[in-house]
């Protein structure tokens, strides 16, 4: 054994670190970034968007050569208000307040499942959308792409069967956008919009569908209101203890984002969200769309209309109807609702591959679980389906997923490209 002097006499080996060895001089990656699938879609970001690129768009950077991104700059400014009213419900969510998957909209109503939003931007950069072109989520749910494109100067539409999840993607996307001064006037007195909302016991219609100004802010109030409604679920607290607190957590982060917004003179792209079915998107022409992203939801597993029941009623739908209408709901037995689960998946696939443009990119994050599917990997069927339908797949990217409470332990992220066969 050698002696300790003899140890300490080693030459010191100096080695760089894995960030040193991927990026050049002077690109500094975000804190937060600890994870081999970000560290591979940052590096990917950096050979494909120019230094200037990198700074307006990029997903995993914090400054290049010395230069701020406008990424870091929204994370650090509009997660403030989440770290300032944290609770151990929302921790997960806005690590450290600072460069969370909460920053911009996307810490109202924290939404099961949701993508992680740092990721499709990077998907975005990686398939070479450009401003003003058109990306498609057909399964928006609470409207994580429709955000993300919308912080680049990319044109979305978000489409989803579940009432709630469509009002909650669209809330998010126009809080973006609201008017900061009406916003400021209409939030000085809280307790009145408090009081006004715990009064009521269904939503008015007219309010769901109203383009005025002062209707989309009150829309962000009734999500607060929602969101509430959830918690006092999960929680001893009621309603009337929560929602001050949540309504004040809300108009804190979108008012924060509007200022940074304004400072940064961001071109926002222009988003649209519909209530309708992916498995049949004929509200979108053939071959007009230049990108889709999303990810199917697992509703043979979880009922996600029974999940939402008290803010689907109150917002007056029928969620026994809505369960016989929602992909995988269908069926009375799990074998049953898991076919009608694959065959409306592949109405799904033939319908992303009608709207997309030859040659272009569809994306579709899916986790997989042999357990509730009976021994079949999804991202198989996923990749059997698409080659049914013009889809070729070019890539497959396996992305861990945290949380001990998760019965899928990874997911794949699997790219497509319409009409091109992988050499």
């Amino acid at each position: 054994m050698r002696s300790r002097s003899a140890l300490n006499n080693l030459p010191i080996l100096i080695l760089p670190t894995i960030s040193e060895m991927l990026f050049p001089n002077g690109f500094e990656l975000l804190p937060s970034v600890t994870e081999i699938f970000e560290l591979e879609f940052a590096y990917y970001e950096s050979k494909i968007l120019s230094k200037e690129e990198l700074i307006k768009r990029g997903a995993y950077f914090k400054s290049i050569d010395g230069i701020e991104t406008v990424h870091s700059k929204i994370c650090k400014e509009t997660s403030k208000a989440l770290f300032e009213n944290r609770s151990k419900t929302t921790i997960s969510y806005f690590t450290n307040g600072m460069y969370s998957t909460g920053y911009a909209t996307h810490g109202l109503f924290p939404y099961r499942g949701k993508f992680h939003p740092q990721m499709i931007k990077a998907l975005m950069n990686i398939l070479s959308i450009k401003e003003d072109e058109t990306v498609v989520d057909p399964m928006c749910g609470s409207g994580t792409l429709n955000v993300e494109a919308s912080l680049i100067g990319v044109n979305s539409i978000g489409i989803d069967k579940n009432p709630f999840a469509s009002f909650v993607s669209k809330v998010k996307l126009e809080s973006l956008s609201l008017d900061l001064e009406l916003l400021n006037e209409m939030t000085k007195n809280l307790k009145e919009i408090s009081n006004e909302f715990l009064k009521t016991k269904r939503v008015k219609e007219k309010l769901l569908f109203s383009e005025d100004e002062e209707s989309k802010i009150k829309r962000l109030f009734l999500l607060a209101f929602l969101d509430s409604m959830g918690y006092a679920r999960r929680t001893t607290k009621s309603i009337t203890q929560l929602f001050p607190r949540v309504l004040s957590r809300y108009i804190k982060q979108v008012r924060s984002f509007l200022i940074i917004s304004r400072k940064l003179n961001l071109k926002l792209g222009k988003g649209k969200i519909e209530l309708g079915d992916a498995r049949d998107l004929s509200m979108i022409k053939d071959a007009s769309v230049d990108g889709v992203i999303t990810s199917p939801p697992y509703s043979f597993a979880i009922d996600y209309a029974e999940n939402d029941r008290p803010q689907l009623e109150y917002l007056g739908f029928d969620v026994n109807k809505l369960k016989n209408e929602m992909i995988g709901l269908s069926g009375k037995s799990k074998k049953e609702k898991l076919q009608k689960y694959f065959d409306d998946m592949s109405k799904v696939m033939s319908e992303i591959s009608r709207v997309l443009k030859t040659g272009k990119y569809a994306v579709i994050i899916i986790g997989s679980n042999d357990i509730q599917t009976g021994g079949i990997r999804l991202e198989n069927k996923i990749k059997e389906f698409g080659s049914m339908h013009e889809l070729n797949l070019v890539r497959e990217i396996r992305k861990p997923i945290k949380g001990i409470r998760n019965t899928m332990h990874e997911e794949f992220v699997l790219i497509f490209r319409k009409g091109y066969k992988n050499d």
